[in-house]
């Protein structure tokens, strides 16, 4: 079983999140793509698309490729510079699955904490006020996700891709198709 991951970066947090998946992988065959460096031809039995938010939702490169995707197994990792147990992180998470959903098996997903590029971070403070403007609370989180996604978060990200990779071997050789999971 193939194994394709796929990702688009912004401020280098889901590329960090993208290789500490893919070298924990325990796959046969795996390939690591990075959208920046063109579209890979999809061959893989499995596809991992890892995307930095935006806008609630998958950034455009992944959105676009997400929606050109058939018949495939799709996990989906991203990361974003708010909390990911916010109802902003299960929507943008549930708005990368609606990109793959009704073409594809959705095996999973998981959002971990990012960094805010210094560039986001000195538009948000030119903005004035606004939901997205520079507070003291806001300053607050982007100063402890300076250093994320974190080793933890890496390892959490890697051990939900191999488990649900697992699981899909598992109902294939038993003849199950996998349920896909509406996130």
């Amino acid at each position: 079983m193939k194994t394709q991951v796929i990702y688009h970066s912004l401020s280098g947090c889901t590329e960090k999140l993208a290789r500490g998946i893919f070298e924990g992988l325990k796959c046969e065959e795996k390939s690591l793509h990075n959208l920046a460096d063109g579209t890979p031809e999809i061959d893989g039995d499995v596809i991992l698309l890892g995307y930095w938010v935006d806008q609630a939702g998958p950034c455009k490169p992944i959105r676009e490729l997400a929606e050109t995707l058939e018949n495939r197994h799709v996990g989906l990792f991203c990361t974003m510079a708010f909390w990911c147990e916010s109802s902003h992180a299960a929507t943008a998470l549930h708005n990368g699955a609606a990109c793959v959903q009704e073409k594809n098996t959705v095996i999973g997903g998981i959002v971990v904490n990012g960094h805010m590029s210094d560039k986001m971070i000195e538009m948000f403070r030119g903005m004035g006020a606004g939901p997205h403007s520079a507070s003291p609370a806001a300053e607050a989180r982007w100063a402890l996700m300076k250093d994320h996604p974190s080793e933890c978060e890496i390892a959490l990200a890697t051990e939900r891709m191999n488990e649900r990779i697992q699981l899909l071997k598992t109902l294939q050789e038993k003849g199950i198709a996998f349920p896909s999971i509406t996130i």
